[in-house]
């Protein structure tokens, strides 16, 4: 580095020394190159002296600014890492939980299927038992015993899907299913 400064004010002093010169010329009685020769001496004493008692600071300032910058720049990279790290991670999170809710919902609605086939065969069991046993009732009764069979079948239908969703869903998941239940039995009927 000392050589560059040396270089870098040598060329400054070449390229300012016509304008020096000039300058020297005007109103002094002494010759222009003695001036211009103690001129330079002098600047050459203070580069000298800067150059002496700036070379260790600045030699050290610029080294641990070196350092720091290396250092930061480490720990940048680091923490690069660790955040790619950390969204692999979660990418990876995210497609497993993806997965894992098409498993849910295809064993929601093969368990919801099982469960509407057994409820219907349930219901049809049941109501053949109370048409073979009210066939001389009026109408009425009919139809009272029918209400009563839809309303225990929907109770039903809505604990159990209450406690299959609450062990796999949100409490958003768990309103829409039931809704969706409610619709298929409906439809059943």
């Amino acid at each position: 580095m000392g050589r560059r400064a040396l270089t870098l004010l040598l060329t400054l002093g070449a390229l300012l020394a016509p304008a020096v010169l000039w300058a020297a010329a005007e109103g002094t009685g002494r010759p222009p190159l003695y001036d211009l020769t103690m001129k330079f001496v002098n600047f050459g004493i203070l580069l000298g002296l800067l150059y002496y008692f700036l070379r260790k600071p600045i030699t050290q300032a610029l080294a641990q600014r070196r350092d720091s910058i290396k250092k930061e720049l480490e720990e940048a990279l680091q923490a690069r890492d660790a955040a790619e790290a950390r969204y692999q991670e979660y990418k990876a999170r995210v497609a497993d939980l993806q997965a894992e809710i098409r498993t849910i919902h295809a064993d929601f609605q093969a368990e919801g299927e099982r469960q509407r086939g057994r409820l219907v065969a349930d219901a049809e069991k049941a109501a053949e038992s109370i048409r073979r046993q009210v066939e001389s009732a009026a109408a009425h009764e009919l139809k009272r015993a029918t209400d009563e069979l839809r309303t225990e079948v929907a109770t039903l239908s809505v604990q159990l899907a209450e406690q299959l969703l609450a062990k796999a869903y949100t409490a958003e998941d768990q309103k829409k299913a039931v809704e969706l239940t409610i619709q298929n039995i409906g439809r059943v009927h």
